[in-house]
């Protein structure tokens, strides 16, 4: 129908494809994955990993520029669904306790409460490939009535990142198809600390 959906076409077709969660626990059965001793180590190692990736590869400028936005904001819309939901909630439980107005977008019943979008407000939006659709039209629409947009994604030429004002990336290694949080948590959580000290 026009140029946005033949862009997605091609997106999709370079973007990681991870297969379904039946065929990653075939996979890991049929690899002797072993214990689930053995599987905690296995994280532990791929959490490791992404934790010293993100040391190396965070964009301090990136980061500072996220913190200004996300202080200077009335109100803080968090949104993340899918495999970002557990950051985002994580993140509004995290401000709710430093007195820091945040709303959670959480999508329950098709609800997007974009109506609770106001000037002088900012978005935090996350998402990792596959990316999801609800998250980046939220930052869109954000972005068009002029809010300040942070994203948290997996690389600078995620869909997301076009919304946005600032782009922190993060990635996570992952262990039979399984990607953990560890990495992203742990930025998530200096972000929110920072924001905090920053409005005080």
């Amino acid at each position: 129908s026009g140029f946005s959906e033949m862009e997605r076409l091609f997106r999709e077709a370079y973007a990681p494809g991870w297969p379904d969660y039946a065929t990653r626990l075939s996979n890991l059965k049929a690899g002797g994955a072993g214990s689930p001793a053995a599987l905690v180590a296995e994280f532990v190692e791929a959490g490791r990993v992404s934790l010293e990736g993100l040391a190396k590869s965070l964009d301090p400028q990136a980061l500072d520029q996220a913190v200004r936005t996300l202080a200077a904001a009335e109100t803080i819309h968090l949104v993340g669904l899918r495999r970002a939901f557990p950051v985002a909630s994580y993140l509004a439980y995290v401000f709710e306790k430093m007195a820091v107005p945040a709303m959670l977008h959480d999508g329950v019943g098709k609800l997007d409460h974009r109506f609770a979008l106001r000037p002088g407000d900012a978005v935090l939006a996350i998402t990792f490939a596959p990316y999801s659709e609800e998250t980046i039209a939220l930052a869109q629409d954000a972005a068009a009535r002029g809010l300040a947009v942070v994203a948290l994604t997996d690389r600078l030429t995620s869909p997301l990142a076009r919304a946005a004002s600032s782009v922190l990336t993060v990635s996570e290694v992952d262990f039979g198809a399984f990607r953990s949080l560890s990495a992203t948590i742990a930025l998530a959580i200096a972000l929110a600390v920072a924001v905090g000290s920053a409005r005080d």
